[in-house]
C-alpha cells in the first residue's frame, strides 16, 4: 500500500505527468499538467476555467491521471475531479508555483480554479512488475 504523500513525493519528483478526461466531444482527451498540491488529505490541482479541462470535467467529471519516472516507474491515478472554491487552496498553489503570478496575478482572479481529486484510486509499478497501490 502507499499513502497520498508517496504520491505528492513521485509525481513532485516526476513532471509534467497527463490528465485525461472524457471531451465534450465524446473522445478522449489528454494534456499535459504540473500543478499538485497535497493538502488536508486531498490532491489538488488548478487551471483556468477558460480551458477546455476545466469544461471537460464540468461536464463529466471521471479523470484518469498517470505519470511516469525515468527508470520506468509509472502511477496512475484515477478519481472524479471536483471543483472547489477555496481561497486558501489558491494561495497555497501560488506560493509552490509562482509562475501561476504571471497567469492570473492573483489567487483572487475570477478564472483561476481549484479542483481536488475525490474516491482516488492510484497504482504505482515499478519497471520489475510490482506494484503498490491506494483505494
Amino acid at each position: 500500500m502507499m499513502n497520498l504523500e508517496e504520491i505528492m513525493q513521485f509525481l513532485d519528483n516526476n513532471p509534467p505527468a497527463f490528465l485525461a478526461t472524457l471531451g465534450t466531444c465524446g473522445n478522449p482527451r489528454v494534456r499535459p499538467i504540473q500543478s499538485p498540491l497535497l493538502f488536508k488529505d486531498k490532491i489538488y490541482f488548478c487551471t483556468s476555467n477558460t480551458k477546455g479541462l476545466y469544461k471537460h470535467i464540468k461536464n463529466y467529471n471521471g479523470i484518469e491521471f498517470c505519470s511516469c519516472s525515468k527508470d520506468g516507474t509509472f502511477l496512475r491515478l484515477r478519481a472524479n475531479a471536483i471543483f472547489e472554491p477555496n481561497l486558501e487552496v489558491k494561495k497555497m498553489m501560488f506560493e509552490k508555483y509562482p509562475y501561476l503570478k504571471n497567469l492570473y496575478n492573483t489567487p483572487e482572479n475570477s478564472k483561476f480554479e481549484v479542483f481536488y481529486l475525490n474516491n482516488l484510486s492510484a497504482r504505482m509499478q515499478f519497471n520489475n512488475g510490482e506494484f503498490k497501490t491506494l483505494k
